[in-house]
């Protein structure tokens, strides 16, 4: 009787060890979708690209993070970390850009987007901008 007993209680045991672990690799299917916190700050947003005109003795299209200046950089100040996310209405279709380079004259709320030439940079101009930061990605 013992043993029957002790031999149930271990089956149970194996059972129960087993949901658990399944339960465990399972992806809830009703829970609330996590929202990413984000802030919206009021910028001076101006533009620059790869040229000595703009960014003097660091003209190499190379970022301050270490990778190539292509596509879509934005250049904001130590505050946000390389990788920061940040959302500036008009520039890259309105998707988060990442914070890959900073610059001399970028400090407090300013920030400067990178185009691929010079005229871009220039009809951009400078804009104040709301601009949205991704936290927490």
């Amino acid at each position: 009787m013992k043993t029957a007993f002790t031999a149930i209680v271990g089956l149970l045991i194996v059972i129960l060890i087993g949901y658990w672990c399944q339960q465990a690799h399972q992806k809830p299917t009703n829970s609330p979708v996590e929202q990413t916190p984000t802030v919206t700050i009021l910028m001076n947003v101006s533009a620059y690209c790869p040229c000595e005109r703009c960014c003097g003795d660091f003209a190499d299209g190379i970022t301050a993070s270490g990778v190539p200046a292509e596509g879509y950089v934005i250049a904001a100040p130590r505050q946000y970390a390389f990788g920061t996310l940040m959302t500036v209405p008009g520039y890259a279709d309105g998707r988060p850009v990442k914070v890959l380079d900073r610059g001399g004259a970028i400090k407090g709320n300013r920030l400067d987007v990178f185009f691929a030439t010079h005229q871009e940079a220039l009809n951009w101009g400078r804009q104040y901008l709301k601009v949205e930061v991704i936290h927490g990605m």
